[in-house]
């Protein structure tokens, strides 16, 4: 399994168990769902608890979380202080310096990092569009909620789909570490 760690905070942000792609190898998107659950409980994908006998009723009061599987999975916590775009754009533009940093301290060139720059650019543009932006949610890990550095935000955007409302998650590639567990 791949986690994709931030690259300054080292919060787990997503994993390659959620359906992914990588779009103008820029932005990771990853496709999450609703869920419900129970404490301690872990479904695995095509497992029918009703069938395995474990819906049973034992009398004792039980802590249901619900949310998007991604969100739960990597304990990301919701911010809600970018209501509007100046406040969003001010983040940005000192992450996105963050990022170019971090490109040319580990040998990125300089072809790639202009690439980077241009595209980036164009993205948050998209993002920023009034009908667009106003549907997204903003996520951050567990050490930037800590205190523990200035991270990227994941930020989870709604699609309407054949099958309902999908939430995706948004992160910058190179603003991520790759691990694999």
């Amino acid at each position: 399994m791949l986690i994709f760690k931030d690259a300054f905070t080292e919060d787990e942000l997503a994993s390659d168990s959620f359906p992914l792609k990588l779009v103008d190898n820029l932005i990771y998107e990853f496709k999450g769902r609703q869920v419900v659950r129970k404490e301690g409980e872990i479904l695995l994908d095509g497992a029918n608890p009703s069938a395995e006998g474990e819906e049973g009723e034992d009398g004792s009061e039980e802590h249901v979380e619900r949310g998007i599987d991604f969100v739960l999975n990597h304990r990301l916590q919701e911010m809600n202080c970018y209501e509007d775009t100046a406040t969003f754009k001010s983040y940005i533009k000192g992450y996105m310096k963050k990022v170019i940093e971090y490109m040319q301290k580990n040998g990125k060139s300089e072809a790639d990092v202009a690439a980077f720059k241009t595209n980036i650019q164009k993205w948050v543009v998209s993002i920023l569009a009034k009908d667009r932006f106003k549907n997204l949610a903003f996520f951050i890990g567990e050490n930037m909620a800590d205190g523990h550095g200035e991270g990227q935000v994941a930020i989870v955007e709604y699609r309407d789909e054949a099958d309902g409302e999908v939430p995706y998650l948004m992160l910058i590639k190179e603003g991520l570490i790759e691990e694999k567990q």
